[in-house]
């Protein structure tokens, strides 16, 4: 039997069309193990992908299963044929940017081993953010030496928790608007790319809980309202899923000659059912207000590492795909904003994302 053909959802589609998106959202969200999952997804539908990350840790490249980064050999590492991870921060590109003016090693040393250069980086303000912009979009510019063509066909950029992302993306305008000379014209140059909505889209990551929701409504508006950046879609992480309602549970009855054993047991499964169903539509009501967001919604359900040799990014990126000949996930269609939300209800319980 032929292995089965799996395809995008069709709200990834529009994204794997672009060639640069950004995720972001309130720490815990599991916005890390989402943009992992959906590099991963891509990598394995053709598309030769390169994951950032702009964090100590490597948290993502750990989640893919690569051991810790040599801090002096910050390149891209290989997880898959076609899936590539970068972690990288502000420092990072800085000596980067220093090493091609400075090619003399010792010297290139002495520099950024000295005092006064570790009170810049650290005084300098948004020069971090800048510079690790910039490292963006040199890998976006990077091309192929024998064909001239892209050397990714897609980045994936895993930004800081909300606060510190919006930052990343609104320094390059400031400083084009701020500093002249080469810093202008490069920061111009990086701020062009961010507001091509043909290249790049800014992905939100949340989940059904009240303070996500809250922030992902303020981060929607100064997204659009102060940084007029291109939004792709809305993802929500952990979404709980109940097959039946607590209304048809009330209506439940029990009848015939039962054991007391038995009808405990009875009852309590249907509180357990009351209570999965409560959970399931508390959850609906939080999240109404992103529902008038005009944005794709791609909804992800609760993942368990344990039961299973899928790791929770491999679950979740499943759960993105679609056999071929498979209908369509159910859909909520927002009427007013005609965007649409796919959701799957086939939710296992999560230990951690």
């Amino acid at each position: 039997m032929p292995p089965e053909r799996r395809v995008l959802l069709p709200a990834l589609v529009a994204l794997a069309q672009k060639r640069l998106l950004f995720f972001a959202g309130k720490g815990g969200v599991g916005k890390t193990t989402v943009t992992a999952a959906i590099a991963r997804t891509l990598a394995q539908q053709g598309k030769k992908t390169l994951l950032v990350e702009f964090d100590d840790n490597a948290r993502a490249a750990r989640l893919l299963g690569l051991p810790a980064a040599d801090r002096q050999a910050p390149e891209p590492r290989q997880v898959l044929p076609s899936l590539f991870v970068l972690s990288t921060n502000g420092q990072i590109a800085l000596e980067e940017y220093l090493h091609l003016i400075i090619p003399f090693k010792p010297l290139l040393r002495a520099i950024v081993e000295s005092r006064a250069y570790q009170y810049f980086v650290a005084a300098a303000p948004g020069l971090k953010e800048l510079l690790t912009m910039g490292k963006v979009w040199y890998e976006e510019r990077k091309r192929e030496a024998t064909t001239q063509q892209p050397l990714w066909d897609i980045i994936l950029v895993d930004l800081p928790a909300t606060g510190h992302s919006l930052q990343y993306l609104r320094m390059p305008r400031a400083a084009h608007e701020t500093f002249g000379g080469i810093i202008s014209r490069e920061s111009e140059r990086i701020a062009a790319v961010l507001h091509d909505a043909e290249k790049t889209a800014v992905n939100l990551v949340t989940t059904p809980d009240e303070l996500p929701v809250s922030e992902t409504q303020e981060a929607y508006r100064q997204l659009t309202e102060e940084l007029d950046l291109p939004l792709g879609a809305l993802f929500i992480n952990r979404v709980h899923s109940a097959p039946l309602s607590t209304e048809v549970l009330k209506a439940v009855s029990v009848h015939g000659p039962l054991s007391s054993e038995a009808r405990q047991l009875i009852d309590l499964i249907l509180r357990c059912g009351q209570t999965e169903a409560l959970d399931a539509e508390a959850q609906v009501a939080r999240l109404q207000p992103l529902h008038s967001l005009p944005l794709p919604i791609i909804s992800l359900p609760i993942t368990d590492a344990g039961g299973t040799s899928e790791t929770i990014v491999e679950q979740l990126s499943r759960v993105m795909t679609i056999v071929a000949d498979e209908p369509l996930p159910r859909d909520n269609t927002n009427r007013r904003k005609r965007s649409r939300a796919y959701h799957t209800t086939h939710a296992p319980r999560e230990r951690e994302t």
